[in-house]
């Protein structure tokens, strides 16, 4: 047996629109009891998904702000990327970024992370604290709101 081959491959998410690749997606995943496609996941399931997830992976070629990044983040998890500027922007180490696309690159930074052995206690610890700190939604609502009281005219700030 392989590295991690007693482990699952969880697929979080669908498709906005089915297509023919999302459905041979699906067909192949199907033939292979160690991977799991879940569909839209939110809530409790999706808490309890990053709260036994021993690798996040965000292959994507587009965000925004990359909110489930920081989500699987904000639960300690070793976190792996693609090299968009999105996802740099959330500042993980230069060795959890892959070139976008890279299937091989992708493979290999997997195998690598699940190997190594992932994230220690001080490393979750200090991760939660960062995303927290840098993320933390009231904080960045209340500064929105004082923008839009700005723009209104209800306050200046100097």
């Amino acid at each position: 047996m392989g590295v991690g081959s007693q482990l699952k491959l969880v697929i979080a998410g669908d498709a906005d629109h089915e297509d023919e690749y999302s459905r041979s997606l699906k067909e192949k995943a199907a033939k292979y009891s160690n991977i799991v496609l879940t569909g839209f996941i939110s809530g409790k399931p999706l808490a309890e998904l990053y709260s036994h997830a021993g690798l996040f992976v965000l292959p994507s070629y587009y965000e925004g702000l990359p909110i489930v990044l920081l989500e699987a983040m904000s639960y300690g998890l070793s976190c792996i990327a693609s090299d968009i500027p999105a996802n740099r922007e959330v500042s993980l180490a230069e060795n959890r970024y892959f070139k976008a696309g890279d299937i091989e690159g992708l493979r290999k930074k997997i195998e690598e992370f699940i190997a190594s052995g992932l994230l220690d206690g001080q490393a979750k610890t200090d991760q939660i604290k960062r995303v927290a700190g840098k993320y933390d939604w009231d904080l960045i609502a209340g500064r929105v709101m004082e923008v839009y009281k700005m723009v209104a005219g209800d306050g200046v700030k100097e």
